[in-house]
């Protein structure tokens, strides 16, 4: 009985040390290659920081909105943005940013689309909530679990060319590969009571008015399945917190005509680098009243 119990015992211990050293090489290499990791690491590393615009949301505007033009057009930007973030998860990052940074960004854009993400999911995106100064590390931090999706990237990488290509600039997501949109348009209408009642966009908006930050939302571009009939806007909208966000309905179906089917999608409603830059450039002119590099104030 005693030989069967020390055997068992071994095994485990065995089977213990095993699992300590696949999951800190698989932390290791995800930390080193992971796009969001790296991202991460940079965000909260900044050196006396002075952006103008800060980019927050899921990878819809991670992907979607080109950083680098808007900062080629006098409007410094940053795009925080991540693969599965919540809104939740934005409010964390832009607390974590006006805590560590003196200097504000004049804007906060807040890129989501309210048909895709449920804004009251009160979850946070798992590299972040790993990176947290004040995170309290469990089980449920076992890397192998907690980042499986980082592995599969890592695999992608790996096997397909394109995807290794994949490149970060000022934060957003650059890829040249497209997978054409095949869906069929429906008719949708955006509902503007998923914004007015989402506690954490309240937050943010809070954050922002407190810190004299403008704040825009964005209804994300989709695919054509997801497009809306309702009109781009602005529309206004006040908190009950005291904050007030323009937000602009860019999922509008006339207003996405500019969108190539064929060439402007990496897919699932993710723009590629060609589609990303037509997308910002259209913001600098609705948004930001910016053409051709001129210098204007924020539309009304």
């Amino acid at each position: 009985m005693k030989v069967f119990i020390k055997k068992i015992l071994r095994f485990l211990l065995f089977f213990l040390l095993f699992s300590v050293f696949i999951n800190t090489i698989f932390l290791t290499v995800v930390a080193l290659t992971d796009w969001d990791f790296i991202k991460r690491r940079e965000s909260l590393n900044f050196q006396d920081p002075s952006f103008d615009v800060l980019v927050l949301g899921t990878s819809l505007a991670e992907y979607g909105i080109d950083t680098e033009l808007l900062t080629a057009n006098d409007l410094k930007s940053y795009n925080l943005s991540f693969v599965g973030s919540t809104v939740k998860t934005n409010y964390i990052q832009l607390d974590e940013y006006l805590q560590k940074y003196n200097v504000r960004p004049e804007y906060v854009i807040l890129g989501v689309n309210s048909i895709l993400e449920n804004f009251s999911n009160d979850g946070i995106q798992p590299v972040v909530e790993f990176t947290m100064s004040e995170h309290r590390y469990g089980a449920k931090d076992l890397p192998i679990s907690k980042f499986n999706w980082a592995g599969m990237e890592l695999i992608k990488k790996l096997f397909k060319r394109t995807y290794r290509e994949t490149y970060l600039s000022l934060g957003q997501k650059k890829c040249a590969y497209y997978v054409p949109d095949l869906s069929v348009w429906k008719e949708n209408e955006l509902i503007l009571q998923e914004y007015e009642s989402a506690k954490w966009i309240g937050e943010i908006s809070r954050l922002c008015a407190d810190n004299g930050m403008k704040f825009i939302l964005i209804e994300m571009p989709g695919i054509r399945e997801i497009q809306n009939v309702s009109p781009v806007g602005p529309y206004e909208i006040k908190y009950d917190k005291g904050g007030e966000a323009l937000l602009y309905n860019f999922n509008n179906k006339e207003f996405c005509d500019f969108i190539n089917n064929k060439t402007d999608w990496a897919g699932l409603s993710h723009f590629n680098k060609f589609g990303a830059e037509k997308f910002t450039s259209e913001l600098l002119v609705r948004v930001f009243n910016r053409e051709s590099g001129t210098v204007g104030k924020l539309l009304p």
